[in-house]
């Protein structure tokens, strides 16, 4: 189904720059590449389409509407429905965002949304060959879980606990997709350390190869890394609110408390668990 619609999108438009974002990224990366079941099915699509300015935005997705297999939703800006029924959300990055990240909706400009990281797991993204042989741009498992972050701390409001469930699971994952022998290459001091946890060393891992890429391939790694410090710093505090962690209802908080801290460590590429704030040795 999904190389169906990808196939779909670019006869309309064209050789589109397309990534794969949301819960079916996580079920590509998770189950079908590593066979680990993610329980919770997707009933929608997430594209994320890298664009010049608006008018190419809107002419891409007006030559999706007058195709016939796509219809524009009343209520959402970047959302089609597709012949089947089934919610396609477009949403642009790249030539069209503010310095700060965000894309501001015409025709007011009101509506913002922040698409920090987006260019950068763009740019480190693999291409998967879906049914049809049909390539696709999916982000790489470290980079799905800042993006999950980014877009738990922007709308845990208004949605609260999809990315928060799709983040921790991927924590709870990351040693069986990180594997033992990147451990052994990228940081075997881990294997030495009094606090070693197979768990934490995956999260760590996940961190780790985030802040590899953003160091490669960002403009904006400062920001990136303010934006991760801004968000963890109160969501593992134990005397905070612990948001993130109580929307997942998980069955050991402190477990899922300690990955999280060890996730941010990794991008700030201090030990596993100091806790003396976010990229403070």
């Amino acid at each position: 189904m999904l190389g169906g619609i990808v196939q779909t999108i670019r006869s309309c438009v064209g050789d589109a720059d397309l990534m794969l974002i949301g819960a079916a990224a996580r079920d590509l990366l998770l189950q079908h590449l590593h066979g680990i079941d993610t329980r919770r099915k997707t009933n929608d699509v997430d594209l994320a389409f890298a664009v010049a300015d608006w008018p190419a935005y809107e002419t891409m997705k007006a030559a999706l509407v007058a195709s016939g297999e796509f219809e524009p939703s009343k209520r959402i800006h970047h959302r089609l429905l597709c012949k089947i029924g089934l919610p396609i959300d477009i949403v642009p990055f790249g030539g069209i965002e503010s310095p700060n990240a965000e894309i501001a909706w015409p025709p007011d400009g009101n509506d913002i949304m922040s698409v920090i990281g987006y260019v950068e797991a763009r740019s480190a993204a693999d291409d998967i060959l879906l049914p049809g042989d049909e390539p696709l741009a999916v982000p790489t498992l470290p980079m799905f879980a800042l993006l999950k972050l980014f877009a738990w701390e922007d709308r845990y409001r208004i949605q609260p606990g999809k990315d928060a469930t799709d983040l921790l699971f991927v924590l709870d994952n990351a040693f069986r997709t990180m594997g033992l022998e990147l451990l052994y290459e990228t940081a075997p001091e881990l294997l030495e350390a009094d606090d070693f946890d197979v768990d934490l060393a995956g999260a760590w891992m996940l961190g780790a190869d985030v802040r590899t890429t953003i160091d490669r391939f960002s403009r904006r790694c400062q920001a990136i890394l303010a934006k991760v410090s801004t968000t963890l710093e109160r969501e593992v505090d134990p005397d905070g609110s612990l948001t993130l962690i109580g929307q997942i209802h998980a069955n050991d908080p402190e477990r899922a408390r300690l990955k999280l801290i060890a996730f941010g460590n990794g991008v700030h590429q201090v030990a596993m668990l100091t806790r003396k704030g976010f990229g403070k040795a």
